[in-house]
């Protein structure tokens, strides 16, 4: 099952047979596909979005990351839908929107990544964004070659790369590796992840900014590095987009 890498585009499936809320959901991924680049496919009906998901299953297609459904669908409900999906693709955020909490539970029932009550607001919707972004990152691994051997390293807990005479060194909170990769493979091979060259020397993971301090980075363990005028303009961008707030 292919996937689109949610740190560069996300695919969302709204499945709301109320056309009001449904119509909600929408307009609130409208507004921020300004912050988000994403798709967004609506459906009425439980049998149609599983028509669609069978449809693509059978394609080799690519897979929603999202699919935002509610539980009480006409015919077959969103529980009993929800399960065939997570059997369909395991990796897919199911999130259940539904007016009535005690459907809760039962929602966890179909391994769902989140219950969120009616009626959405942009704030919920843009931290359900963020949170799967940070939940996608934790999964997403980087094979580094070093003179020790090949070396497995979270993308989630990679904080910046630098180049250094003729080699290239990778830091984690608690560790670095030195790699003969140079910074220009690391930047294409992370391009999509979430990564951004702030300078020849340095390229950093935009999950750990923490601040800009004298025109300069902040990263989350405290650690400051510089970026050069021409491309903070571009960083800035870049930060809001995956952020989804103004962080200037």
């Amino acid at each position: 099952m292919q996937y689109t890498d949610v740190q560069h585009h996300l695919t969302i499936f709204i499945c709301e047979d109320i056309a009001e809320d449904s119509t909600r959901l929408s307009d609130i991924c409208e507004f921020l596909s300004e912050d988000y680049a994403m798709t967004v496919e609506c459906f009425l009906s439980a049998e149609s979005l599983k028509e669609r998901l069978e449809n693509i299953q059978q394609k080799g297609e690519r897979f929603p990351n999202l699919i935002l459904m509610d539980i009480e669908l006409p015919g077959m409900d969103g529980i009993t839908l929800g399960k065939q999906i997570k059997q369909m693709s395991p990796d897919v955020f199911l999130v259940f929107v539904t007016a009535y909490i005690e459907y809760a539970v039962k929602g966890y029932e179909a391994s769902a990544f989140r219950y969120l009550l009616k009626p959405l607001s942009v704030d919920v919707m843009r931290t359900l964004i963020t949170d799967i972004q940070a939940e996608y990152m934790k999964k997403k691994k980087l094979l580094v070659k070093t003179k020790h051997g090949e070396m497995v390293v979270s993308l989630q807990d990679l904080l910046y790369i630098s180049a250094e005479d003729k080699y290239t060194v990778l830091y984690t909170k608690s560790q670095h590796f030195i790699s003969d990769y140079s910074l220009k493979k690391y930047e294409e091979q992370l391009r999509g992840q979430g990564f951004f060259r702030i300078h020849r020397k340095y390229l950093v993971n935009l999950y750990h900014h923490q601040g800009i301090r004298s025109s300069k980075v902040v990263l989350s363990n405290d650690c400051v590095l510089p970026i050069s005028k021409k491309r903070m303009s571009e960083y800035q961008k870049q930060l809001f987009r995956y952020l989804g707030e103004d962080i200037v």
